[in-house]
C-alpha cells in the first residue's frame, strides 16, 4: 500500500481538479492507505504504530500538498519510510 501511495506522489501533477484521473486514483489509494494505517494501530505496539503513522503523514503531504520546488519525493520520504520498515522488522523478530 505504501508503494502505491508513493507512486501516486511521484506522479502528482502541479495542478489538478477533483474530476481528473490522477485525483480519482490518488483518492482511492490514500483512502486504502488510511485504512492500512489504522489497521497497523490495532495490530502492533506503539513504536510500530508511530513509525507507520509518521510515514503515512509524509506520504499524505507529498500526495495532497506536494513538496517545495527542488525537493525530491524520494529524499523527503526516505527517513520515515526507513524508520517504519526497520521498526516493523524489529517487531516481527
Amino acid at each position: 500500500m505504501s508503494a502505491e501511495a508513493e507512486r501516486t506522489a511521484y506522479t502528482r501533477p502541479s495542478e489538478w481538479e477533483d474530476t481528473d484521473a490522477w485525483y480519482l486514483t490518488a483518492r482511492d489509494v490514500m483512502y486504502r492507505f488510511w485504512v492500512a494505517d489504522r489497521l497497523i494501530r490495532i495490530q502492533f505496539l506503539t513504536p510500530v504504530c508511530d513509525a507507520a503513522h509518521a510515514h503515512f503523514l509524509d506520504l499524505n503531504r507529498a500526495v495532497w500538498e506536494g513538496l517545495p520546488d527542488g525537493e525530491s519525493v524520494r529524499d523527503y520520504l526516505e527517513g520515515n519510510r526507513s524508520a517504519f520498515l526497520d521498526t516493523a522488522r524489529a517487531a516481527m523478530g
